[in-house]
């Protein structure tokens, strides 16, 4: 598990986010400008890549998504500074968000997000999640889950993903592998048509397991 801080520029909040993070996940945090960001090789452990949108530009998240696409990186995003007054499309635009939080989040907060987030687990207000479903089902435009076929065990774990369950919680409660879940997950990503594991449990939260899917 690794932390890198993305940012456009070095500043007093910075800094002092750096030294929070560091100091409730007990990790080290590498920064990083948006020119180095390239400099990140992949490894087959959790790369979590803490993303301040306080300064943001177009460019640089255009950046941003050219080079994990190039590269096919797999970051872990933690979204710091989202504003209110935008949420699903400050969080929806990234494609493996775990974590956001708001740019009025006091210290406690941060800190117990960061916490929960290292052990596996995604932190959204009800807010934000309300905001993305929202969004999410205006974009899909009616799409009914009776027109998805999903096998059983596709059922199963996109049942869990609703309840925020992380990869390796989905392979214990099913008995199986990470990578077996990682590979039902890219079929169930294929099939509801979403890009990350984000979209499809705002697309699960919408519907009755027990009527629609099992």
């Amino acid at each position: 598990m690794s932390f890198y801080y993305l940012s456009s520029c070095q500043t007093l909040y910075s800094s002092l986010l750096v030294d929070l993070i560091e100091k409730s996940s007990s990790m080290d945090i590498v920064s990083l400008s948006f020119d180095e960001l390239s400099s990140i090789d992949e490894t087959s452990e959790d790369i979590f890549l803490i993303l301040d949108l306080k300064n943001q530009t177009d460019k640089k998240y255009k950046h941003y998504l050219s080079v994990i696409n190039k590269r096919k990186l797999r970051f872990k995003e933690i979204l710091f500074n989202v504003s209110r007054s935008n949420i699903s499309k400050d969080i929806m635009k990234y494609p493996n968000v775990v974590g956001a939080f708001y740019e009025t989040d006091n210290i406690d907060v941060i800190s117990q997000g960061v916490k929960k987030i290292m052990g596996g687990e995604m932190w959204l207000t009800r807010e934000m999640t309300k905001e993305i479903i929202f969004s999410y089902r205006k974009k899909q435009n009616g799409i009914l889950s009776t027109s998805i076929s999903l096998t059983v065990r596709e059922k199963e774990i996109l049942k869990l993903l609703s309840l925020g369950a992380s990869n390796i919680d989905i392979a214990n409660e099913l008995f199986v592998s990470e990578n077996t879940v990682k590979t039902h997950l890219y079929n169930i990503f294929k099939k509801l048509n979403v890009k990350n594991r984000l979209q499809a449990m705002m697309w699960a939260k919408g519907f009755d397991f027990k009527e629609d899917f099992l």
